[in-house]
């Protein structure tokens, strides 16, 4: 040990200064290695972790600040739905807006010629369901029929209108009139009614 001392005691003080600040360099370069750095690595996935959070927070605190508005939208639309409903006939409702539509041929003065049914368009939740027709009356009359069509509670379009040539009749003009007559029926969705009436009848599916 003295030897030692010795030694180290005949190394100029330059040189000992400088061996003992490699030293020191080299104890804090580990210290920072060993203890350090993975704390700084743990303390940065924290602080992303954090962040992730907060950006998650303001999110949601804006969606809760706006979910008052949102279900009040949300009634508006099922009332605009319902609304909109009320004006395409289910399937058991078709035959009755028919008769009405051919029942305003007489209360229009007008006398019923061809009334022909077409085969239905399925276009999405509705149907088109078209009627070829004439009718035969004075042109005040047939007038009258168009308006009392456009009146009615449910949708019904009149297209491809053609008058024909005029006759004298009784001292009266009169034209016939062919046109397609397209009402609109709500195409109900089978699979949930057979799931309500499988409830109903306490049907389970296995």
């Amino acid at each position: 040990m003295d030897e030692i001392v010795a030694r180290v005691s005949k190394v100029p003080l330059p040189q000992r200064v400088l061996v003992l600040v490699v030293v020191v360099v080299l104890l804090v370069l580990a210290n920072y290695i060993i203890l350090i750095s993975p704390k700084e690595d743990d303390i940065a996935r924290i602080q992303r972790k954090i962040n992730q959070l907060e950006n998650e927070l303001v999110r949601k605190r804006a969606i809760a600040r706006n979910l008052s508005r949102y279900r009040i939208e949300v009634e508006r639309l099922k009332q605009r739905l319902n609304e909109a409903l009320t004006l395409l006939p289910n399937e058991a409702e078709i035959p009755e807006l028919l008769q009405k539509v051919a029942a305003l041929v007489e209360q229009s003065d007008c006398q019923m010629g061809k009334f022909e049914p077409n085969a239905e368009v399925n276009v999405n939740f509705y149907a088109k369901i078209p009627v070829r027709m004439a009718i035969t009356g004075n042109y005040h009359s047939i007038a009258v029929f168009f308006d009392k069509v456009s009146k009615l509670a449910r949708i019904v379009n009149v297209t491809d209108i053609e008058l024909g040539t005029p006759n004298v009749e009784n001292q009266k003009v009169v034209l016939e009139a062919k046109f397609t007559a397209t009402t609109f029926k709500f195409i109900e969705d089978k699979t949930k009614n057979a799931a309500k009436a499988g409830s109903k009848t306490g049907f389970k599916k296995k």
